[in-house]
């Protein structure tokens, strides 16, 4: 069983779009050891999204192996563990826990919206026996704290089936979905199959994790009202804390929901297409970069950044639609499609990346401006993710925008995971103080105002481009 000595160590663990983390913090929530592990998402028809909870699974054995092995820590040091995971995602498993078929996640478009409860309605409709044949539905998180502790468990800020309209629609199948438990509150501790499997140790408390995004909340600080983060990695969400309820922002394609923190609500929205658009121009466009990669030590992505530095702010009226796997915040559109606009044969391989990068900025200032129209103040931005190891990504932002942005120094998601745990252990007792205190930052990023007003000008073509190609969006979807 797990003793009580030397607990000094929390355990982060993020599955999300493209790559699964686990992360080992101390509890000043300094990093001993990160690995991480790529997965494929696949797509068997234009529009559909799914993923291998085995590869989940397997990512999680692996990436703990690596972190025990790369570190002095002991298994039995661990004093807890929080899972975070993309979001959302239905994973259907039998009374063994084997999925029936796979996870079907947040990108896909199949049904309509970008939720959960078209997902589970269409395998209804078209897989009849895998609804019949499920013992429960789990989201992606609580696939893997299942496989950790054998329980079934759910957050409040991910649980979608709790209206009265979903509780109707699915009637026939409440109780196949799986127990909320609050937010840092204890699941169950890691069995000793699980331990055999991951090299933890047996009788480790899991506590309950959420949403990869709420995550980084924690692991950015974003936790005292005024505060606003974004978060760039395969997807991109820009959300504000406030000390009170904005539910005009609702006619606006964004949300506003309670926080995490005692009388604190969230403001803001989601994208569908962040950092995966520019791992889809190193995987698409990229061959030459990451050769180059190969040889110099630096990243694919690094190098496309020195590029399209070298490109100028705007990509010389170059302007790119986001929409590759259609939209949510603010348009809401499953039909949208990505377009890259005004090009001619002065453009290079480089316009397009640094476009792709202006793209998502303008895709927050969107939601910004959304935002902002119904009374919400939005200053400084914290910046978090994959996207925020990019000096260039970050000028660009701050430039489209006109804000400040400062980026987190640690991967946030993990490390957002690690202080749930020490919240859930009853290692920290306050969350606010102890993400103030944990949470370290970079040096801030000013916006150039000439730059901006630069972009302002593109910027509403780009808000122009996207109502006068949307009945054609339309029109190609039904062909």
């Amino acid at each position: 069983m797990h003793g009580i000595r030397n607990l000094t160590y929390l355990l982060g663990i993020d599955a999300g779009t493209t790559s699964l983390k686990s992360a080992i913090y101390d509890l000043n929530g300094n990093l001993i050891a990160i690995a991480s592990q790529e997965y494929p998402t696949f797509h068997p028809q234009p529009g559909w999204a799914e993923h291998s909870p085995a590869l989940w699974w397997d990512a999680v054995k692996k990436t703990i192996s690596k972190i025990l092995e790369a570190s002095t820590v002991s298994p039995d040091q661990i004093a807890g563990i929080c899972v975070s995971a993309l979001s959302p995602a239905v994973v259907p498993i039998d009374r063994n826990g084997k999925p029936l078929r796979p996870a079907i996640i947040w990108m896909d478009t199949r049904g309509g919206p970008h939720n959960a409860a078209p997902k589970l309605q269409w395998i209804r409709e078209h897989q009849p026996e895998v609804v019949q044949r499920a013992h429960k539905i789990l989201l992606a998180d609580g696939y893997i704290n299942y496989k950790l502790t054998g329980q079934y468990t759910a957050d409040p800020f991910q649980v979608w089936w709790n209206t009265k309209e979903v509780m109707e629609m699915f009637a026939d199948v409440v109780d196949k979905f799986p127990e909320t438990k609050p937010l840092y509150g204890l699941i169950g501790e890691v069995t000793a199959d699980a331990a055999k499997e991951t090299g933890l140790a047996t009788g480790t408390p899991v506590v309950q994790g959420s949403a990869d995004g709420i995550a980084a909340w924690f692991g950015g600080g974003l936790v005292k009202p005024g505060r606003t983060g974004e978060f760039t990695g395969q997807s991109a969400v820009i959300m504000t804390i406030t000390d009170k309820d904005y539910p005009a922002v609702y006619d606006k394609g964004l949300w506003c929901f309670q926080g995490a923190i005692h009388s604190t609500w969230v403001v803001g929205g989601p994208m569908s297409n962040g950092g995966g658009l520019y791992k889809w121009f190193r995987d698409k466009l990229g061959y030459e970069e990451s050769e180059a990669a190969s040889k110099t030590g630096l990243s694919p992505f690094e190098i496309i950044d020195i590029k399209a530095s070298k490109i100028p702010a705007g990509s010389d009226n170059l302007i790119v639609l986001p929409y590759f796997n259609g939209e949510r915040s603010p348009i809401w559109d499953s039909n949208a499609r990505g377009v890259i606009f005004g090009l001619s044969n002065a453009h290079t391989k480089a316009h397009i990346a640094r476009a792709l990068m202006e793209s998502v900025a303008y895709g927050f200032r969107h939601i910004v401006e959304q935002a902002e129209e119904v009374g919400v103040k939005i200053g400084e931005v914290r910046s978090m993710g994959g996207g925020s190891k990019s000096r260039l990504w970050l000028q660009i932002k701050a430039d489209v925008l006109g804000k400040t942005f400062q980026p987190v120094l640690a991967e946030a998601e993990p490390l957002g995971d690690a202080i749930l745990a020490g919240l859930g252990v009853g290692i920290y007792k306050d969350p606010v103080e102890t993400c103030e205190r944990l949470v370290k930052l970079g040096p801030k990023v000013e916006p150039n105002m000439a730059t901006h007003e630069k972009y302002t000008k593109l910027y509403k073509i780009y808000r122009k481009l996207y109502v006068n190609v949307k009945p054609l969006f339309d029109e190609l979807a039904i062909q």
